[in-house]
Formats: structure tokens, C-alpha cells, sequence
């Protein structure tokens, strides 16, 4: 007598197979995500403080700043007309207390306090930038 599967037992284990690769595939996802927007926090806050940098040694005797109208890009930009173009993920929705941030040159500070929100799905990082130009970002 061959010993072999039933048809039941065929279907059952391809069954269980398909929910542990679903399973898989959302974590996968969800890890993804987070990473992407990880790393969009961390290099919109690199760019952040380059323009600062930029503004506090006065380069070019000029203020630099980002200017975020131009969605989904944002702009390091100089009073003149001198511009770094950035694109952020389309996946990721930005909002920010205006559409530019001016930093004043030799001090590094801006007018009022500053916030820029960035969310993907349900996780979100909030960077602040306050009027003695210090600048925090944490996860939300």
C-alpha cells in the first residue's frame, strides 16, 4: 500500500503556507515604512542644520534657509537665488507651521519657533526648530 496525501491535506497546507507568507508580507511593509520614513526624518533635519551651518558662517555674507512651497520637494536656498533641491517621498505627507524657514545669518536663529510634521501611515516624527535655532525631532 503507497502512502501519500490526501487532497484535504494538500489544500490545508497550502492554506496555512498562504497565511504565513500574508503575515510576512505586512511586516515586511509595515518594516519598510518605517525605515523610509526614518530616513526621511534624519536627512530633512541633516538639511536643516546645513542651513544653518550655511547661515552661521555667514557663506557667501548671505542667510539660508528651506523653503518647502514646492511640494513634494524642498529647497536649501540662499537670499540670492543659490538652491539645493530635495525630494521628499511622495508616501509622506509633510506639514509645517510656513512654507519657509530663514535662519539669520551669524546666529543660526529664525524669527518664531518652527514645526514640521512627517507622517507615513501611522508613524509620524515631529521636528521642532525654536526661535534660538535648537532643533529636536523625535518619533511620535
Amino acid at each position: 500500500m503507497k502512502k501519500s496525501f490526501t487532497l484535504i491535506e494538500l489544500i490545508v497546507s497550502i492554506a496555512i503556507l498562504g497565511l504565513i507568507f500574508g503575515f510576512s508580507a505586512s511586516s515586511i511593509i509595515n518594516f519598510s515604512n518605517s525605515t523610509k520614513i526614518d530616513s526621511s526624518a534624519d536627512e530633512l533635519v541633516s538639511i536643516i542644520r546645513k542651513a544653518q551651518e550655511k547661515s552661521i558662517n555667514a557663506e557667501k555674507n548671505l542667510s539660508w534657509g528651506i523653503d518647502f512651497s514646492k511640494s513634494p520637494f524642498y529647497i536649501l536656498y540662499s537670499q540670492v537665488g543659490d538652491q539645493e533641491r530635495y525630494e521628499l517621498d511622495s508616501k509622506i505627507k509633510l506639514t509645517k507651521t510656513s512654507d519657509v524657514l530663514l535662519f539669520e545669518k551669524l546666529s543660526g536663529k529664525i524669527d518664531e519657533n518652527f514645526e514640521i510634521v512627517l507622517t507615513l501611515d501611522n508613524k509620524s516624527y515631529k521636528i521642532n526648530i525654536n526661535s534660538e535655532g535648537m532643533i529636536e525631532y523625535y518619533k511620535q
